[in-house]
Parts: C-alpha cells; sequence; structure tokens
C-alpha cells in the first residue's frame, strides 16, 4: 500500500526532483495517499481518452519504493477541459474498478481526487507549469 504521495506543479524537472516525503515546498499540490497513482494516472487517461501514454519518470523507482514522474500532458488536457459530469462519471468508473474487498475506493474520494486535479491541470496553464507526481511505496 502507498503510503504517501502527492500531484504537483513544478517548473521543469529539476524542480520537481526536490520534492518528496518529509520534504516542504509551496509547490500548489494534491494529496493521493493511498492509492498507486502511477496506475491510476493510465486508467484515468485511458477513461477519459480511450489511449493511454507511456509516463516519463524524472526519478525512476529504485529499492527505497521512492519515483517521481510527469503526467501525460493528453491526461493533464482531459482534466483540463473535463466537465463537472465527465469528472463524476470517470472517478465513479475508477473507483469500482480499483475497489477490492478489503481496500475499496469509494467513489465521493474518487470524485475529490479527480475534481481536485482538474483544478490543479487547469491552474497549470496559467502559471506556465508541468504537473508530476511523487509518490512513495515501501
Amino acid at each position: 500500500m502507498v503510503l504517501v504521495g502527492e500531484f504537483f506543479l513544478a517548473g521543469d524537472d529539476e524542480s520537481a526532483v526536490r520534492v518528496g516525503p518529509r520534504k516542504s515546498h509551496d509547490f500548489p499540490a494534491v494529496p493521493c495517499d493511498g492509492i498507486y497513482p502511477d496506475e491510476a494516472v493510465s486508467r484515468w487517461e485511458a477513461l477519459f481518452t480511450g489511449a493511454e501514454s507511456p509516463l516519463r519518470h524524472v526519478v525512476p523507482m529504485a529499492n527505497d519504493g521512492f519515483t517521481v514522474f510527469a503526467v501525460p500532458q493528453p491526461l493533464c488536457m482531459a482534466l483540463t477541459s473535463a466537465g463537472t459530469d465527465q469528472l463524476r462519471t470517470t472517478a465513479m468508473k475508477w473507483a469500482e474498478i480499483v475497489s477490492e474487498p478489503d481496500d475499496e475506493m469509494s467513489p465521493d474520494s474518487a470524485v475529490g481526487l479527480l475534481e481536485g486535479l482538474s483544478a490543479l491541470a487547469s491552474s497549470r496553464t496559467e502559471r506556465r507549469l508541468s504537473m508530476y507526481c511523487w509518490y512513495f511505496a515501501p
């Protein structure tokens, strides 16, 4: 189980590699504790666009269980342009796919996460920043 994770905006890869567990920063961010964000990003992109982009790792996963990756542009665009109904529908489908008997993703949590990511993706364009994600899965 992932202990901690966060989607965030940064100006470049060099800035993005400086984030992680117990490292404070002032980047706009949305926490994503309790999920595997790399798997979620692929699923979300497939649900929104029907395709999946390869992830570009800024900090590749190593034995320590930590990674940072850039969120694919097609997903960022889909999150930016999605309306409330589309976000809700996608979140509900995703929650249903990832929920297991002992590890359930609530529909409300899924909707809240995608709404937060949609707002973050929308603000990245205005600020000329890119979206990244870090997570720690020991």
